[in-house]
C-alpha cells in the first residue's frame, strides 16, 4: 500500500436508479468535448437525462430536482459555486466548459458546467496494484482494467500538490476522476459518493 492512498478519492457516481444518465444532445456529441477545450464562442454542451424511458418503464420518479453533480460516464457536471471554487484552484490541465442540463420535465439548469481533463495522470503503481494484463499495439495508448489501485510513491512525491489535487487517472479502462484529500469536501455533494483509493476493490463496490 502507499502512503498516498488514504489522501485521495475517486469520485464516483451514486448507486440510485432515480438519477439521471448523462446523454448529450447530436450538436454536443459531434464535438470532442471530453477530452479538448472547444472554442470560447462555442455554444454549451447540452445534455438531456438517457435513463428517463427506463425510469417511466420501471415506474422509477427521476431525481427532482436533479442531484448537484452530474456524471457523464466518469467525468462530471457541477454547478456554478463549485466551478467558482475550482477556478480559484488554477488547476492545471482542467478546463471547465459551460454545460446545460434539460431535465425530465424539460427544465434546461443552466448553471452546469462540464469538467474536461486535457491530460490524464497516471500514477499508479504497477507493482502493488491488481489488473488485468494485456498485450498492446505499438501505436496503441495502454489502459488497463484496474482491479485495486495503489499510488506510486516516488511519482506522487515528485509531483507538487498544485498540480495533483484534482485529477483524471490515466492508464486506466475507467478513467475516474481523483481528489485529493484537502479538497475532497468540495464534491461531498448530492449524486456522488467518494470512495477512499485504498478501499476501491475492497469494500466498494
Amino acid at each position: 500500500m502507499s502512503k498516498f492512498d488514504q489522501d485521495y478519492f475517486f469520485v464516483l457516481k451514486e448507486r440510485d436508479e432515480r438519477l439521471p444518465f448523462m446523454t448529450p444532445d447530436d450538436d454536443t456529441s459531434r464535438k470532442p468535448y471530453t477530452s479538448e477545450l472547444l472554442p470560447l464562442h462555442a455554444k454549451p454542451l447540452v445534455f438531456h437525462n438517457g435513463s428517463l424511458e427506463y425510469q417511466q418503464q420501471n415506474r422509477i420518479l427521476p431525481s427532482d430536482p436533479p442531484p448537484e453533480l452530474l456524471f457523464h460516464g466518469s467525468d462530471i457536471l457541477v454547478k456554478d459555486s463549485l466551478r467558482d471554487k475550482l477556478l480559484s484552484l488554477e488547476i492545471p490541465n482542467l478546463a471547465i466548459q459551460p454545460a446545460i442540463y434539460i431535465d425530465h420535465n424539460n427544465k434546461w439548469h443552466e448553471d452546469r458546467w462540464y469538467l474536461t481533463f486535457l491530460e490524464r495522470f497516471d500514477c499508479w503503481d504497477r507493482n502493488s496494484s491488481s489488473y488485468r494484463d494485456r498485450d498492446f499495439e505499438p501505436d496503441e495508448e495502454p489502459a488497463y482494467k484496474v482491479r485495486r489501485y495503489s499510488l506510486n510513491d516516488e511519482l506522487l512525491e515528485r509531483t507538487p500538490i498544485a498540480a495533483r489535487r484534482l485529477f483524471k487517472m490515466g492508464g486506466t479502462t475507467m478513467g475516474f476522476v481523483v481528489v485529493h484529500v484537502s479538497i475532497a469536501a468540495h464534491f461531498r455533494l448530492s449524486g456522488a459518493v467518494l470512495v477512499p483509493i485504498a478501499e476501491y476493490g475492497v469494500s466498494y463496490p
